[in-house]
């Protein structure tokens, strides 16, 4: 595929100048259980190259995996031309440098279709040792992809990365209802079980079979790692520079400002060894940096690819993200939260009547540009005297990130991975929980 990338490169040089080619390929192999049994194991090659252009100072795009013909990917992204936003940045060179942080095991290449399928049957095993009537799923896979970017102003660079990630779920339907939980771990390099997360989830199993009743009252609510991202995404989506550039983003003209507590730090590192979305360069070839978002509260800039800066008038910060199907688009990469100083189990201790939610249902419903949210508890748990009473039903939280997120009442010290998100729990009062039947 290399002499096929460059000589689209070529092609698109002679007619429009301007042009860059983005170049994906690689396999994901994956083994996955369902209803207590295995239901599949599989694998999928894919492949892919991306034709960004500047013709006549408008921006054109195609993407195909068909390459028989590249000539023809250079005449879709003249006709895309026509019809696209104003350029407002000029393709970048080659970096200096590139980021180092290692990307690429072997060993996860290596991992057998065999070794996944024995995996999950471990976790089946002591998932059906817990609890018979309990129903298991599982997901076990690896990805291996290369990136290449080259442009005409001389940019060549790529990269190998590889991924591994696992999850488990486990579903009982009883006389109260269906009650579900699941867990997920993703990572660079392998892992040899799922007995750790299968454990964590068998454990929220024994917690939810008790039923404690709830009324709609105002209560201190503990987001897990897990679930901070209902209190997260809002703040993410408003950091995006497009909706910046727009007006719609309730954090535009907001930079320097305090817009949170100022016990809160968020970061977005892509330089982080083996970190689900760590990278050396972005999608445009700008060599990975670690930017701070927010610093104790304060904004300190938006993500921003090499467009939306232009529109903006600002410096890029290497957050142009995308496939080769995809132009880039300003995103996130590892967002890292900062710890607090409390411990974990002290903030339940600590709650004399408060609710620890884990899963949230409906995110996305409300406002969500103005930091609204108004989630369904998928599971959760009532606390009372620094107590774990049960599992909460039918009953949903609703408020305001901002206002919730400018006055928390403690972070915990102890953080995990979500996805590409690393997060501690954060307690936050004032929240509105509405229960069926409540008063």
């Amino acid at each position: 595929m290399v002499n096929e990338a460059e000589l689209i490169l070529e092609g698109a040089q002679r007619r429009f100048g301007q042009a860059e080619v983005f170049v994906e390929e690689g396999e994901t192999r994956s083994a996955e259980y369902e209803d207590n049994r295995l239901k599949r194991a599989s694998a999928r090659q894919f492949r892919g190259v991306g034709l960004r252009v500047i013709h006549e100072g408008r921006i054109g795009f195609a993407s195909t995996t068909d390459l028989r013909d590249p000539g023809r990917l250079v005449r879709m992204a003249a006709e895309s031309a026509q019809f696209g936003e104003k350029a407002v940045f000029e393709l970048p060179g080659q970096p200096a440098a590139l980021g180092e942080a290692p990307l690429d095991d072997q060993t996860v290449r290596d991992l057998t279709h065999e070794r996944m399928v024995e995996m999950g049957r471990e976790a089946l095993e002591k998932s059906l040792a817990a609890r018979a009537e309990y129903q298991f799923g599982a997901s076990i896979g690896t990805r291996t992809a290369s990136v290449r970017i080259l442009n005409t102003s001389g940019l060549d660079v790529g990269c190998v990365k590889t991924d591994m990630a696992g999850s488990v779920s486990l579903q009982e339907v009883s006389d109260s209802g269906l009650l579900w939980t699941y867990e997920h771990k993703e990572w660079g390099r392998p892992f040899d079980s799922l007995i750790d997360i299968t454990d964590v989830a068998l454990d929220k199993m024994r917690q939810a079979a008790t039923i404690a009743p709830v009324r709609a009252e105002t209560l201190p609510v503990i987001f897990s790692p897990k679930a901070v991202s209902t209190l997260l995404d809002p703040i993410m989506i408003a950091l995006n520079g497009k909706l910046v550039h727009k007006g719609s983003s309730r954090l535009a003209d907001r930079l320097g400002k305090k817009i949170l507590d100022e016990r809160i730090t968020i970061t977005d590192d892509p330089t982080i060894p083996f970190a689900p979305a760590s990278t050396p360069t972005d999608g445009e070839g700008l060599s990975a940096r670690r930017t701070g978002l927010i610093e104790r509260g304060v904004l300190k800039t938006y993500l921003l690819d090499l467009q939306t800066a232009g529109l903006l008038g600002m410096d890029p910060n290497a957050n142009g993200h995308r496939s080769y199907a995809s132009l880039p688009g300003p995103s996130s990469t590892n967002t890292v939260v900062e710890p607090g100083r409390d411990c974990y189990e002290d903030m339940v201790a600590g709650l004399e009547r408060g609710l620890i939610v884990d899963q949230t249902l409906g995110a996305g419903q409300s406002n969500v540009l103005a930091g609204e949210f108004s989630v369904n508890v998928h599971l959760g748990f009532l606390v009372e005297e620094g107590k774990v009473k049960g599992r909460v039903k039918d009953c949903m939280v609703a408020g305001n990130v901002y206002d919730l997120l400018g006055n928390i009442e403690a972070i915990a010290r102890e953080r995990q991975w979500m996805g590409s998100d690393y997060l501690p729990a954060i307690c936050v009062s004032g929240i509105k929980l509405a229960a069926q039947g409540g008063e």
